[in-house]
Protein backbone atom coordinates (compact mmCIF):
# COMPACT_ATOMS: atom_id res chain seq x y z
CA UNK A 1 0.00 0.00 0.00
CA UNK A 2 2.66 2.24 0.99
CA UNK A 3 4.35 2.01 -2.22
CA UNK A 4 1.33 2.16 -4.31
CA UNK A 5 0.84 5.82 -2.21
CA UNK A 6 4.74 6.76 -2.90
CA UNK A 7 4.12 6.05 -6.79
CA UNK A 8 0.76 8.07 -7.01
CA UNK A 9 2.85 11.22 -5.40
CA UNK A 10 5.36 10.92 -7.60
CA UNK A 11 3.15 10.98 -10.64
CA UNK A 12 1.52 14.03 -8.88
CA UNK A 13 4.57 15.91 -8.72
CA UNK A 14 6.02 14.99 -12.05
CA UNK A 15 3.16 16.03 -13.39
CA UNK A 16 3.07 18.99 -11.65
CA UNK A 17 6.97 20.07 -12.72
CA UNK A 18 6.42 18.47 -15.57
CA UNK A 19 3.23 21.61 -16.74
CA UNK A 20 5.68 23.71 -14.71
CA UNK A 21 9.14 23.76 -16.07
CA UNK A 22 7.11 22.81 -19.70
CA UNK A 23 5.10 25.92 -20.09
CA UNK A 24 6.50 27.80 -24.13
CA UNK A 25 8.47 31.04 -23.22
CA UNK A 26 6.78 34.66 -23.46
CA UNK A 27 6.95 35.26 -27.38
CA UNK A 28 9.09 38.06 -28.38
CA UNK A 29 8.37 41.32 -28.40
CA UNK A 30 7.99 42.96 -31.46
CA UNK A 31 8.82 46.47 -31.79
CA UNK A 32 6.61 48.82 -33.47
CA UNK A 33 8.33 50.22 -36.81
CA UNK A 34 6.90 54.24 -36.45
CA UNK A 35 8.64 55.79 -33.23
CA UNK A 36 5.65 56.43 -31.20
CA UNK A 37 6.45 59.88 -29.60
CA UNK A 38 5.55 58.46 -26.28
CA UNK A 39 7.87 55.39 -26.41
CA UNK A 40 11.50 55.96 -25.26
CA UNK A 41 14.23 56.12 -27.88
CA UNK A 42 16.13 52.91 -29.04
CA UNK A 43 19.57 52.24 -27.66
CA UNK A 44 21.66 52.62 -29.96
CA UNK A 45 24.39 50.29 -30.98
CA UNK A 46 26.91 52.57 -32.87
CA UNK A 47 28.76 55.03 -30.87
CA UNK A 48 28.91 57.57 -33.39
CA UNK A 49 24.89 57.57 -32.80
CA UNK A 50 24.96 58.36 -29.10
CA UNK A 51 24.99 62.14 -29.46
CA UNK A 52 21.58 61.60 -31.38
CA UNK A 53 20.48 58.97 -28.84
CA UNK A 54 21.38 61.79 -26.35
CA UNK A 55 18.75 64.56 -27.34
CA UNK A 56 16.96 61.99 -28.18
CA UNK A 57 16.23 60.96 -24.45
CA UNK A 58 16.36 64.17 -23.14
CA UNK A 59 13.75 65.09 -25.07
CA UNK A 60 11.84 62.04 -24.36
CA UNK A 61 12.26 63.30 -20.50
CA UNK A 62 11.68 66.77 -21.16
CA UNK A 63 8.03 65.52 -22.87
CA UNK A 64 7.61 63.37 -20.42
CA UNK A 65 8.15 66.01 -17.55
CA UNK A 66 5.79 68.20 -18.77
CA UNK A 67 3.45 65.74 -19.79
CA UNK A 68 3.34 65.03 -15.62
CA UNK A 69 2.88 68.44 -15.32
CA UNK A 70 -0.44 69.10 -17.54
CA UNK A 71 -1.76 66.30 -15.36
CA UNK A 72 -0.97 67.91 -12.20
CA UNK A 73 -2.14 71.34 -12.80
CA UNK A 74 -4.40 71.06 -15.44
CA UNK A 75 -4.83 74.85 -17.47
Amino acid sequence: MRIVLLLIAGAVIGLTLTRWLGEPAAPARELPETPDPAAAPAVPTRPQDLPQFERELNRFMEDAAEERRRQIDPP
